[in-house]
């Protein structure tokens, strides 16, 4: 399909015709996916939005053209699951590609597909660790920023990346890689709160009240800017 859309439209800028990709992958997606069948009476955990964390024991679930997929979805769009059939969800980095209006839908669809008494863990970037730090001038916490997820990134792409100043640190958490939403304390309890969540609190790597969720990515960068959070139903 990537193919057929760089021929029709290649007169487009990249970035328009990436769109016109993600989009049409979505319609089809969406238009030949089936529910997802899950047995109340069994232990549902879903790994949303995963990416290339294929969880065992999990039900993994991301976009429509990725692969070792158990489900595909466009976390856009309600989830094609049935009511209170999970026992517990993950969704680390993933929040922040999405607007702030679709995240308010999507958690207003992991509360509808729990169970009574599930567990929701969700791991974000903190975007407000990078203004407190640039506001207290701590370029240290840059440095140590900058090594472990620039220069020891996971890929050559990520490694090749260039921060000149904490300033272009914040421009590349909030923006970079398809990121649309900035995360932190407040926020996410606003919307969890106002998606009927309680419970609310705060964690911190490997460390929560469902020893099953905490599959958490080992990866320092992940861990020097990210806020763990948990709700319940």
């Amino acid at each position: 399909m990537r193919k057929l859309v760089n021929i029709l439209f290649f007169y487009f800028p990249k970035n328009v015709r990436d769109l016109l990709y993600f989009e049409l992958f979505s319609f089809f997606g969406r238009l030949f996916t089936g529910r997802l069948k899950l047995d109340k009476n069994k232990k549902n955990l879903i790994n949303l939005g995963c990416g290339d964390i294929i969880a065992k024991d999990f039900i993994n679930i991301d976009f429509y053209n990725m692969r070792g997929l158990d489900y595909m979805a466009d976390l856009r769009y309600p989830l094609k699951i049935d009511d209170e059939t999970v026992d517990g969800i993950i969704c680390e980095h993933t929040m922040e590609h999405l607007t702030y209006a679709d995240d308010d839908k999507l958690m207003a669809e992991c509360y509808r597909i729990m169970k009574k008494d599930a567990v929701i863990r969700i791991i974000l970037p903190d975007v407000s660790l990078f203004c407190e730090h640039y506001v207290a001038n701590d370029r240290k916490w840059f440095d140590d920023w900058r090594k472990v997820m620039i220069e020891e990134g996971t890929t050559e792409e990520r490694r090749s990346k260039f921060m000149s100043t904490p300033m272009s640190a914040i421009s590349f958490v909030t923006q970079e890689y398809g990121h649309v939403s900035c995360w932190d304390r407040e926020t996410l309890e606003f919307y969890l709160s106002k998606n009927k969540f309680r419970d609310i609190k705060i964690c911190s790597y490997k460390q929560g009240r469902m020893p099953e969720l905490l599959i958490d990515r080992d990866d320092n960068g992940r861990k020097h800017v990210s806020i763990f959070i948990e709700a319940v139903k």
